[in-house]
């Protein structure tokens, strides 16, 4: 899949933050109406291969975490997994609930009401490639994983399986002293990937400065075309051109005289 430009560049980057703008905006005020006063911080987003996402997934947790998966219906193809990792998720539990999970892990309760949380940012998630595909962008209803196994089985998939990178975004917001980070991992197929990827650098194009490419012609050669020319075109007009009134006479003229 790769080929393509560094689309993390600056230029990509600031694309980015301004296709989450509004989305942020209104997830920060149906949090705030939620859990409270808060702070959010821009999403960042990265890409990554296909071993070190499985790793970054394992290694936030699973089992003990909030993960779930949903499969892309309209505008992309592929998957997409939401996690809020074993802290966050057990911060949200303490948030919304008042009640420390522990270590036993989240009960169903907790889960429906980290759900909550995570509709909110699912809907931040599909604005932003909503905004950068220009199409609307629909998932299905989620899936839980209980383990890397189910993500790995997921993975599996025909249209998946040769999937090398995968795209996460990274968002953090803070309820006051308290942090929680939700990731969004996008694996797209293919011509998700390269269609994402064609839209970016369209946009791109537009804000980048061109440069007009540097004449390499030869000054010498330069000099000698022009004075070829300006001899060529002045040559007619002047073999043309009669003796104006007052003007020296010629010597067929004196002659005749």
């Amino acid at each position: 899949m790769s080929g393509h430009k560094n689309w993390f560049s600056e230029w990509y980057q600031d694309i980015f933050r301004e296709a989450s703008n509004i989305a942020m905006s209104h997830a920060l005020t149906a949090l705030s109406n939620m859990i409270g006063e808060i702070e959010m911080e821009p999403p960042t987003v990265s890409v990554l291969p296909r071993a070190k996402f499985l790793h970054e997934l394992a290694s936030r947790g699973i089992k003990n975490s909030f993960v779930v998966m949903f499969d892309i219906t309209e505008g992309l193809s592929g998957l997409t997994i939401l996690q809020f990792p074993k802290e966050s998720a057990k911060a949200l539990v303490m948030t919304l609930l008042g009640m420390d999970p522990g270590d036993e892990g989240i009960d169903e309760m907790g889960r429906s009401a980290i759900m909550e949380i995570g509709n909110i940012l699912i809907s931040v998630y599909t604005d932003i490639l909503a905004k950068l595909i220009e199409e609307p962008v629909s998932l299905s209803p989620p899936k839980p994983a209980e383990s890397l196994y189910d993500v790995e089985k997921e993975l599996s998939r025909p249209d998946l399986r040769d999937v090398t990178e995968v795209i996460m975004f990274k968002t953090r917001f803070y309820q006051k002293d308290t942090g929680i980070e939700s990731l969004f991992y996008l694996v797209p197929t293919k011509d998700a990937f390269d269609k994402l990827v064609g839209k970016l650098e369209a946009q791109v194009k537009d804000v980048e400065p061109e440069i007009p490419p540097e004449e390499t012609i030869e000054p010498g050669e330069e000099v000698k075309e022009s004075k070829v020319e300006e001899v060529t075109e002045n040559a007619p007009e002047e073999a043309q051109e009669s003796p104006t009134e007052g003007s020296e006479p010629t010597i067929n003229e004196k002659t005749e005289g």
